[in-house]
């Protein structure tokens, strides 16, 4: 399908999910808007972070410790917005297929949108067994985002900072970052260029990967080694990755994802144990998976670890400690209502 151009005007871009890292993306977005290729900007929110930024405007503190109060549009009813340019979710992957009608609502005919989440995006393409391709089932059931959105309407978007929300109305930036855009291989990268021209008008990194896999795979051997261990352990990577039993249980789920990376097409440049060795060098660091568990939270085990075997399953690359991580993960997360 050969999308419309965007438009030759101020884009108005929506970002769905105005928590820590949309918080901070709407921050900065909203900060430039009506200026240069920026239209309107519109966060979506709910509860009392909502409130509190409807009241007193978003309070956003930067990585220096600054503090600011930045006046934004926020809203919880999507439904009252017109037709948007540009949508940016910033949302776990659980939480996108329910919203699979508003967000399609959302948007006008020559729209892109950029799901920035942790795990295998739902416009990812696998083999559907029938010589065409789908998203993968835990991140898209039923295959309705690729129905209703379409996967040629996505910019892959992966987020690289630290941000927390320590409380309503309140957005800490905390590690500087960048955001890595990109598309796949023989896609036409015009709207990648031009969005990543706005969005470094203001003030962010914009690194662009091609093709996009790559960024993808990197940032999944990682994750799914990792952040899977960790939450198995309840315990930092830099503690688990002083065992032995660990630090190899670690590194084969990273050497699989690698695995799966190259029947993917794409190339994970950092060799594992150089990972591994980064890793350790920050003892304390939790990983989102880990934080999830013990704020009681959902864990992203669908999105980032079962979509990962189910890439691996469609392209016949085995991963067994991978689907033992998970199915791990799948008990500790029931076990939690015992």
């Amino acid at each position: 399908m050969t999308l419309p151009p965007l438009p030759d005007r101020p884009l108005d871009i929506c970002i769905y999910g105005a928590g820590a890292i949309g918080g901070v993306i709407g921050a900065l977005l909203s900060k430039a808007a009506g200026t240069g290729d920026i239209g309107r900007v519109t966060l979506v929110a709910r509860g009392p972070h909502l409130a509190a930024m409807q009241r007193d405007g978003l309070r956003f503190r930067t990585p220096d410790g600054e503090m600011e109060t930045i006046t934004v549009t926020a809203t919880d009813d999507p439904t009252t917005l017109p037709p948007q340019d540009v949508v940016i979710t910033a949302l776990k992957g659980h939480q996108i297929p329910p919203l699979a009608d508003t967000l399609a609502a959302l948007m006008a005919p020559h729209a892109r949108i950029l799901p920035v989440v942790n795990g295998v995006p739902w416009w990812y393409p696998i083999p559907d067994g029938q010589g065409g391709s789908k998203g993968a089932e835990e991140v898209d059931p039923g295959g309705h985002l690729w129905e209703k959105i379409g996967p040629e309407r996505a910019i892959g978007a992966i987020a690289y900072l630290g941000a927390s929300v320590p409380e309503p109305g309140l957005i800490s930036y905390d590690i500087n970052g960048y955001l890595d855009l990109g598309r796949l291989p023989e896609e036409d990268r015009a709207d990648v260029t031009r969005i990543a021209t706005l969005l470094e008008s203001a003030g962010w990194m914009i690194r662009q990967t091609e093709p996009f896999q790559n960024a993808l795979w990197a940032k999944m051997m990682g994750n799914c080694a990792m952040n899977s261990v960790s939450a198995i352990t309840r315990s930092p990577n830099g503690t688990n990755l002083k065992s032995k039993p660990l630090y190899d249980f670690t590194g084969a789920i990273m050497e699989e994802v690698r695995a799966i990376a190259t029947a993917e097409g794409a190339e994970i440049g950092m060799p594992t144990e150089k990972r591994l060795t980064l890793a350790m060098r920050n003892a304390e660091f939790k990983t989102s998976t880990l934080q999830d568990l013990e704020k009681g939270r959902p864990m992203e085990i669908e999105p980032i670890f079962a979509a990962t075997v189910s890439v691996a399953r469609a392209r016949g690359v085995p991963c067994p400690m991978l689907e033992l991580a998970t199915e791990i993960l799948r008990h500790v997360e029931r076990s939690r209502d015992l």
